[in-house]
């Protein structure tokens, strides 16, 4: 409530803005995308390295919060989007990420001020499980040891390999995939691989509203968070914002994931298995199996887990975003004006997150 944000859908929009304050960027793609083509192409990339530029020599201070250096969902990541992050790289005053991990890998990218904002996930549920997903939890309760899959199934995941491998090398747990896949091939080979598991994969392909997810976390011994670093997807070992992997942290449930920069700093001196970046989950997924599967295990299943961190977290993140708010606008109220616009702006938004 400090923060004068006005919210905007486009760089247009933030250039009529007056005075000049502070623009926020965050995920970038929808900002070279071109309706008319369909695709994110090199001429709206153009447009939008000159826009930036000029709002800059207009007086906007630029910010960009770095959740990934290029797009992570749909088509591959191309030279179009390399010269985009270049290109806003060079033009930012403030670079922000998640870990030191990032930090590290963009101050060699950047002149510019680079900051760690830290990181969260989602807030415990105020409601009881509704509808499929208080079947899920059921059905996760009555295994003897669950790993969850929880997220949207895109490519940079690969989970039809991480169910493969699964299967081929853990023996008595069992694993539930959540979330929808937009991709028909994709859904295809969860299906197959899905059918041969003999009930000890399941696959629930809806998505899992953000207030429920917690009913799953706590009903899981382990939540498996897959990140490819191949296939053009190799930015993931410089700048990676895992959030399957933050919010499995805040919610106090030990890891599976592959050992790449961002997520060893996450988890770091909590319960995790890490593989290689390059190779798959499977021998991470057996030590888990192996290290959960006890007596002792069984008895602190049945123990309700501590609340979430990311409360607490939000509210530091949100100090960070204040602190440097003030640092660039030193003339900008303590609070929004009640009427007309306040004396300076951070422009921010959907389309620019």
């Amino acid at each position: 409530m400090t923060l004068p944000l006005a919210f905007r859908p486009d760089l247009a929009s933030v250039n009529a803005m007056q005075p000049p304050g502070v623009l926020n960027l965050h995920r970038l793609k929808r900002l070279y995308h071109d309706a008319s083509e369909g695709a994110r192409t090199p001429q709206a990339a153009e447009r939008l390295l000159a826009t930036l530029a000029g709002l800059r020599q207009a007086g906007w201070r630029v910010v960009w919060t770095v959740h990934n250096l290029k797009p992570i969902d749909g088509d591959a990541a191309t030279d179009t989007d390399d010269t985009v992050t270049r290109g806003v790289l060079d033009l930012a005053d403030v670079v922000l990420c998640h870990t030191h991990a990032d930090a590290t890998a963009l101050r060699a990218r950047t002149g510019a001020d680079v900051r760690v904002v830290g990181w969260a996930g989602l807030d415990d549920p105020e409601r009881a499980p509704s509808g499929a997903v208080s079947e899920l939890v059921k059905h996760m309760r009555d295994q003897s040891l669950t790993f969850l899959l929880l997220g949207h199934i895109t490519r940079y995941k690969d989970v039809p390999a991480t169910a493969a491998a699964f299967l081929a090398h853990a023996t008595r747990a069992s694993l539930v995939i959540a979330g929808a896949s937009r991709d028909p091939a994709i859904s295809a080979d969860i299906n197959r691989v899905v059918a041969d598991a003999e009930g000890r994969a399941i696959w629930y392909p809806h998505r899992v509203p953000p207030e429920q997810a917690g009913h799953l976390y706590a009903a899981a011994d382990a939540a498996v968070c897959p990140y490819r670093s191949d296939d053009g997807y190799d930015f993931f070992s410089e700048v990676l914002h895992p959030s399957s992997v933050t919010t499995a942290i805040c919610y106090h449930l030990p890891v599976i994931a592959p050992d790449l920069p961002a997520v060893e700093e996450i988890t770091r001196d909590r319960p995790r298995w890490l593989t290689p970046a390059e190779g798959d989950l499977g021998p991470a997924m057996a030590a888990a199996e192996a290290a959960l599967m006890t007596p002792r295990r069984a008895v602190e299943r049945k123990a309700p887990r501590p609340p979430s961190s990311s409360a607490g977290r939000w509210k530091r993140t949100g100090q960070i975003y204040e602190a440097l708010a003030k640092e660039l606008l030193p003339d900008q109220p303590s609070a929004p004006a009640a009427s007309g616009c306040p004396p300076h702006e951070v422009a921010t938004g959907e389309s620019l997150r």
